[in-house]
């Protein structure tokens, strides 16, 4: 009987503390489509011929990669000569499959709302608020 009591404590202990990943849809879609729209801007470059983007195009590229660094702490691999650019694919590549294990090791509990929070704190203290 002792025997038994143990094992269904022990069950209990081990559910108990393996706690359930709530992943929302809705982040994990807004998320998404932020890193499709880095990985088909990084891929325009992907050319031997002069790539001519338009200012608001390269303005939503920053805006994005700025979102993402401050919500993943990671500093992308573009390089900004007269507009952001990927100088090859492999770091476009890198980019992208850090980003996705970021998505992957954080996806539990991450709402866009806790995502725009921690963006906005983070924001506030680069500028020193």
């Amino acid at each position: 009987m002792k025997k038994l009591l143990l094992i269904g404590v022990l069950s209990c202990l081990f559910i108990s503390c393996n706690p359930i990943c709530n992943e929302d849809s809705e982040f994990k879609e807004f998320y998404c489509n932020k890193l499709d729209s880095i990985s088909e801007y990084g891929k325009l470059f992907d050319t031997d011929s002069a790539v001519i983007l338009s200012e608001e195009r390269w303005h939503r590229f920053l805006d994005i990669s700025e979102y993402l660094k401050l919500l993943t702490s990671y500093e992308l691999n573009y390089k900004i000569i007269e507009a952001p650019i990927y100088e090859n694919q492999t770091l476009l590549e890198s980019d992208i499959c850090y980003l996705e294990h970021w998505y992957n090791d954080n996806k539990c509990g991450m709402t866009i709302a806790k995502a725009d929070s921690i963006v906005s704190i983070r924001r506030k203290r680069l500028k020193g608020n």
